[in-house]
């Protein structure tokens, strides 16, 4: 027995040592879990879902939701001054007799939201080189489309207004809201392709890229040539920078600033400093595909060589080799890439509602309400971003067909272009960020867009769904149909 038994531990402690000699070999012992850690275990089956969560489209969209309903029930409630005060409060610094200030509103309205039209300007980048964008036939597609979804809401909205000083709103119902869009889509993604969500994100960015035009050129007041010239250079130098190889953040942040300060003081909106200094994000990765295998596979095989697990925290070598590795990565990806992806979370989850819970306040009765809806403010902006918007888009895809100037993306028709020309009425933020823009000096005409904006893209919303699930249902009756009859053939 005792021979035996010794037998058998030698064997034991054979296949103990062989199976750390291969973790040691593959350098993955320091990344097994410990499984004795209840506490930690139980944490990660909660964090898991939570980020999931949090990183859905759908809940962007329902935080967005969620401030605007806190506006509206703010402005119109008992404690009304409060929030009038709050969008008013002047915040500022002082530095002996240096003093800026500004009010919250033109914080978030001229400062925050740069870094969204920053993240817009990414996206639209990233699209035109290898998104939906890239492909020629689509790109045309996709342009005719944007270009029809943003003239015929604006003609809409110039006749209900001509002549009259509204008129100056005509911007207003061009602009599509993507984030609400998107998640207005969510709610029919089993009734729809996956390539019409791709397409209405393509959609929007062309329709972003003219409402940020739109507002460039005659949204300004007047203009700082000096200031102006000085925003063009340091665009033009951060254009250099990215031709020459320069991936260092630090670069495009500090000179992006200075090209935000000199864009606010030119006298065109600073959030057009985003998307140009977006443009200049460099695209390409640093390392090549070869030298980044040959620097990986060095660090990795100097791990692989050592003889005892690696310690990060007490051994310095070690934790150099990690730092390689991370640096290593860094340059493998694109900076374009990286920003995008660690301001989505904020754009989506924090700037956003913000801007909505500041912007979205309207002060409204019953009586007010009607009259907002029936003034040729409220009338152009609900009829452009409904009947424009559904006339433009789904006109434009039709004529686009028809004299094969682009095509649709796979599993894409063109009755399914009518419901995302429906959807793109959703015009929430850009809506009220233009609104904002050309009635500053005009409370009244303000007052009756934001609640226009609020009613036609409830509507555009509630219209689009339906129309999409109605369009499903012979789909999902004939697969029914189909289901049934192969199950009777397997019975037979």
């Amino acid at each position: 027995m005792s021979c035996g038994s010794n037998d058998r531990t030698t064997f034991i402690s054979q296949i103990h040592s062989r199976f750390a000699l291969a973790e040691s070999q593959s350098g993955l012992n320091f990344m097994i879990k410990d499984t004795t850690n209840v506490l930690k275990r139980g944490l990660e089956n909660i964090q898991d879902p939570i980020s999931n969560f949090i990183r859905a489209q759908t809940t962007s969209s329902l935080v967005l939701l969620a401030a605007t309903i806190a506006a509206l029930w703010w402005a119109n409630s008992d404690y009304s001054s409060t929030y009038q005060n709050l969008i008013h409060t002047p915040i500022g610094i002082f530095v002996g007799g240096f003093e800026l200030t500004a009010s919250l509103k033109h914080i978030i309205n001229d400062g925050l939201m740069v870094i969204f039209f920053f993240l817009l300007g990414l996206e639209i980048k990233r699209e035109v080189l290898a998104g939906n964008l890239a492909r020629p036939d689509t790109r045309r597609m996709l342009i005719i489309c944007a270009i029809g979804g943003m003239i015929s809401p604006a003609v809409i909205y110039s006749l209900f207004n001509w002549s009259l000083d509204s008129q100056i709103g005509w911007g207003i119902p061009m602009a599509t809201d993507t984030a609400f869009a998107l998640g207005v889509l969510t709610l029919v993604r089993k009734h729809i392709p996956v390539s019409l969500i791709a397409f209405i994100v393509g959609l929007a960015i062309v329709d972003d890229v003219g409402a940020i035009l739109v507002i460039a050129i005659f949204y300004t007041q007047e203009i700082s040539i000096m200031h102006l010239s000085i925003a063009f250079t340091l665009i033009a130098f951060l254009a250099m920078a990215n031709y020459a190889g320069i991936h260092r953040p630090s670069v495009y942040i500090l000179i992006g600033v200075a090209v935000w300060w000199a864009m606010l003081k030119s006298g065109i909106h600073p959030t057009v400093a985003g998307v140009a200094i977006a443009l200049a994000v460099p695209a390409r990765p640093k390392l090549g595909t070869g030298k980044l295998l040959f620097k990986t596979k060095s660090v990795i095989r100097s791990i692989q060589e050592k003889s005892q697990d690696v310690d990060v925290l007490s051994n310095k070598k070690d934790h150099d080799q990690m730092l390689e590795m991370r640096k290593t990565a860094e340059s493998a990806s694109t900076l374009l890439r990286r920003w995008e992806d660690a301001l989505d979370l904020p754009v989506s989850l924090f700037i956003l509602p913000l801007f909505a819970l500041i912007n979205a306040g309207v002060v409204f009765g019953y009586s007010s309400f009607l009259d907002s809806l029936q003034h040729p403010t409220g009338l152009g902006i609900i009829a452009g971003l409904i009947v424009g918007k559904l006339l433009g888009i789904s006109g434009a895809c039709w004529l686009g067909l028809r004299f094969n100037i682009g095509s649709l993306p796979d599993g894409v028709n063109f009755q399914h272009v009518i419901g995302v020309s429906l959807i793109a009425g959703i015009g929430f933020t850009m809506s009220t960020f233009i609104a904002t823009l050309g009635f500053e000096t005009q409370p009244e005409h303000l007052h009756s867009a934001k609640t226009s904006i609020l009613v036609a893209s409830l509507l555009a919303a509630i219209l689009g769904v339906l129309y999409l699930w109605f369009l499903s249902i012979p789909k999902n009756r004939k697969s029914r149909v189909s289901t049934s009859d192969t199950r009777t053939d397997v019975l037979k």
